[in-house]
């Protein structure tokens, strides 16, 4: 008799986690939710929230990311991606989000290596989130343990 193989479906909710406030947000303010960091697929997923006249850092991507616009609208390198567009942003690509009118988005990053954003600061550095940081960052729960994290991968940097 032949056995079933396991069924590996799982479903994740992201109710229970809290909107994190983004540090390092030169104009106008982000919130990160981490929903899922599976380690053995090298994916991250999480939710992002943009202020109203808010812009990121520019940062460098060592994997892919697909971001679905739950509401809202956003923008980068002069391309406006509305509620319910989909952004595929491939290896190695750069570039500066931002939104005029505030966002959410739902994002999923995988990477064939433990790699997934470098993020350029003003000043010049560049401080790295992989894997081990969107894991660490998956257990936080306050905005002071998000900072410290950061400062963490900054003095690393």
């Amino acid at each position: 008799m032949a056995t079933m193989p396991e069924d590996a479906t799982r479903v994740y909710t992201s109710h229970e986690k809290p909107w994190l406030p983004v540090p390092m947000v030169p104009k106008g303010e982000a919130w990160i939710k981490v929903i899922i960091v599976d380690e053995e697929r090298k994916c991250v997923v999480f939710k992002f929230r943009f202020s109203p006249d808010s812009e990121l850092v520019p940062h460098t991507h060592e994997c892919h990311a697909v971001a679905y616009t739950i509401s809202g609208e956003w923008e980068y390198e002069g391309l406006t991606l509305p509620e319910g567009a989909v952004a595929y942003e491939p290896v190695h690509s750069t570039h500066t989000p931002s939104s005029k009118p505030g966002s959410e988005l739902a994002v999923v990053l995988t990477s064939e290596s433990n790699r997934f954003l470098i993020n350029h600061m003003p000043d010049g550095t560049d401080i790295e989130f992989d894997l081990e940081f969107f894991k660490q960052m998956a257990a936080i729960e306050t905005a002071e343990d998000l900072e410290k994290l950061v400062e963490q991968v900054q003095a690393q940097s």
